[in-house]
């Protein structure tokens, strides 16, 4: 069975494993956060709606699991669709090749909605569709540091500012691997508790990898 693993975690279970089969979850950004919390929750047979317009870049390849070499100048939605339906043809991945915008914000009609855009125009759209709506999930990494928030609130983006400021842009610190990887598995098992309505908290974390922090706090 594909999902022996997951159903052998008492948490989740066969009955949990079905649940997480027919749930959607919509991912905003294929980047680095993005494309890694894809593969994470494909694996475990949820169904996913993925958003981005931009194309794979040679430079940003140490920090992004999914695509290879050959991938460079590709558009990331169109090769995030054929990897991830190799790795699992039994979940329904539905790519859309475009920016979000307030004309096809229908596109994150999904039970739990993952923003990993980094782009601040993006993010309040997002939030304010998701608002009093579904789970919204907020992704910002840099460097060696993360912030995820988890709400049904919409994230109040002026009042984190400042923590986004102390991160600074990834085109000025970079960002490394084991940064990526830790918001991805954040994400993924928030997303995973919401879905199998497992008392995920509404929380704020923030965590830095190289200097092993890590702080949450009720959003």
């Amino acid at each position: 069975m594909r999902y022996a693993q997951n159903t052998k975690f008492k948490e989740i279970g066969d009955k949990g494993q079905k649940i997480l089969e027919d749930k959607n979850v919509a991912i905003v950004g294929l980047g680095n956060v993005g494309s890694t919390v894809a593969h994470m929750l494909l694996r475990s047979g949820i169904n996913l709606r993925l958003i981005d317009k931009g194309r794979v870049d040679l430079t940003e390849l140490s920090s992004q699991m999914l695509y290879l070499e050959e991938d460079h100048s590709k558009f990331k939605a169109k090769q995030a669709k054929k990897y991830l339906e190799e790795i699992n043809p039994k979940v329904k991945v539905r790519t859309f090749h475009e920016d979000l915008t307030k004309n096809n914000a229908y596109l994150i009609d999904a039970d739990v909605v993952i923003d990993a855009t980094g782009d601040l125009e993006t993010s309040k759209l997002i939030s304010a569709e998701t608002k009093k709506k579904t789970i919204l999930i907020y992704a910002a990494v840099s460097g060696s540091k993360g912030l995820i928030i988890t709400t049904d609130k919409g994230v109040a983006l002026d009042k984190i500012k400042p923590i986004l400021d102390k991160m600074k842009p990834i085109k000025e610190v970079g960002i490394i691997s084991p940064a990526v990887h830790m918001a991805a598995a954040i994400i993924a098992t928030r997303t995973i508790k919401n879905l199998l309505k497992k008392g995920s908290a509404k929380d704020n974390v923030q965590f830095d990898v190289w200097n092993d922090t890590f702080k949450k706090q009720k959003a």
